[in-house]
């Protein structure tokens, strides 16, 4: 067994067969890889489709853990995993249909032209059906192996900006997937939290310049949800990128780790504000936010240059003289928006 290919499954009822299908389907035999679907805590039909495709397909099988969160699913997924590398598969995503042919190729061509696979590589995505081009550009040299001192090129890019930070975009090895820890509890920032961690644990690391994935890009709007939970998942990832940084990077990004974890708190009060409950708990939750400790650090930082501009618009909010009072005033018209257009819709 070469691959496996861990899928975590929570409520993903909608596009959750398609997804295993693009898995399942893919131009090899079933004996290279296997689909492992991770349940955890689904409140939909998903753990009946997940034992429904296990019982389908020989080389899928269902897990049921409990809630356990994204992090917790992808770790026990490894736990699980018989193959030699893993892949992430989110289950409202697809693999290409050649994927797995085409990373076997470039593996046999490692060995051909190194003698040995890379730990990590790295592939590219696409937008599903959208124009076909990557959805992200890369500083890496395709096809070189870096090794030692060469892997800071990686670091520069994570703690850069998040074009990295994605688990679906990379093919790693099984010895150094898991991280001993799956009982952590996130469902925010684990993509960059683990690849801090592959990155620096992997001997060496090779870019592949093709796209092998398909992301399903969610239809632009504010965000109607909201959860404390964000922000105390963002700090675990934060000081995890910090813990890696520190030895890679000695300071020289500190400005800019800064910056985007003021985007961190921005993202916060926007899911905050945006957010459905009313305004009698928005603005006792808001009143907290305000006063949480990473917040009170980081929220005053300048957003990074290629912060959205809904973040920019909220980061003025943030910076007013009476931050609070803005901040409702823009969460109560835009309730009154909201509610507007439910009214007109149903009329």
């Amino acid at each position: 067994m070469i691959f496996s290919i861990i899928v975590p499954v929570c409520n993903a009822e909608t596009f959750l067969e398609e997804s295993v299908l693009s898995a399942v389907n893919q131009d090899i035999g079933y004996d290279i890889y296997e689909i492992i679907l991770l349940e955890n805590g689904s409140k939909d039909d998903s753990p009946r489709i997940c034992d429904e495709l296990a019982g389908r397909y020989e080389n899928v099988r269902a897990v049921h853990r409990g809630k356990t969160g994204l992090y917790g699913a992808r770790q026990y997924g490894i736990r699980e995993a018989k193959g030699d590398f893993i892949l992430a598969l989110d289950a409202d995503d697809l693999l290409v249909p050649d994927a797995i042919s085409r990373l076997l190729k470039s593996m046999d061509q490692c060995r051909a032209e190194s003698g040995a696979v890379p730990d990590v590589i790295i592939f590219d995505a696409r937008a599903l059906r959208g124009d076909g081009r990557s959805l992200f550009e890369r500083p890496f040299e395709a096809g070189r192996i870096y090794r030692g001192a060469e892997k800071k090129i990686f670091f520069d890019a994570l703690c850069t900006d998040d074009s990295l930070n994605t688990m679906w975009t990379k093919c790693i090895r099984r010895t150094i997937a898991d991280l001993g820890k799956p009982d952590i509890f996130l469902n925010y920032g684990e993509d960059l939290y683990q690849t801090a961690y592959y990155l620096d644990r992997a001997e060496s690391v090779m870019y592949l310049d093709q796209i092998l994935y398909e992301y399903r890009v969610d239809a632009p709007s504010m965000s109607t949800s909201y959860s404390e939970v964000y922000l105390d998942n963002q700090k675990i990832t934060w000081s995890g990128l910090d813990e890696i940084a520190g030895k890679w990077e000695d300071g020289a990004f500190d400005d800019i780790i800064s910056r985007r974890k003021s985007l961190t708190c921005t993202i916060a009060m926007t899911r905050l504000i945006y957010s459905d409950m009313g305004m009698k708990e928005k603005k006792h939750k808001l009143g907290k936010l305000l006063q949480d400790d990473f917040y009170r650090e980081y929220a005053s930082y300048p957003l990074p240059e290629w912060a959205p501009e809904e973040a920019v618009f909220v980061k003025n909010l943030q910076m007013q003289k009476d931050p609070e009072s803005a901040l409702l005033k823009n969460a109560l018209v835009s309730g009154i928006k909201r509610s507007i257009k439910k009214t007109v819709g149903r009329s």
